[in-house]
């Protein structure tokens, strides 16, 4: 009964002092963008660039997703991007797909992801 104990004892000593450690280390968990390093989304791309929210979303404070249509203002049509990306194989702007929203592959606010590797290990890196 002595040795559960003890190590019951141990057990708990090592819980609570992982929680401090974590706790100790990692200040500012409660900003929401303590994962995020600088820079890394494209909506800190944009913002680097000294465009604010509202550009993008239209709405300040913005409620919903920016549509492709905002960001063909800008980056230009289908067209203009599959050229800007003619020397990728494939082009991932002149797909088989067709048109593809732009918000299917590129994320403001979260790491952008790459649709074609869905079915395709092409290896693109999605800005």
């Amino acid at each position: 009964m002595k040795n559960g104990k003890g190590r019951a004892y141990a057990y708990l000593f090592i819980g609570i002092s992982f929680i401090m450690t974590v706790c100790t280390l990692a200040p500012g968990l409660s900003d929401r963008t303590w994962a995020q390093e600088k820079g890394t989304f494209l909506a800190d791309r944009h913002q680097a660039k000294g465009m604010d929210c509202a550009t993008c979303h239209k709405e300040s404070p913005p409620k919903a997703a920016v549509p492709s249509a905002v960001c063909l203002q800008c980056h230009g049509d289908a067209e203009k991007l599959a050229m800007k990306t003619s020397g990728l194989k494939p082009n991932p702007h002149d797909s088989h797909l067709g048109d593809v929203a732009c918000e299917q592959c590129h994320h403001g606010h979260k790491a952008s992801e790459d649709m074609c590797a869905k079915c395709h290990n092409f290896g693109f890196k999605v800005p």
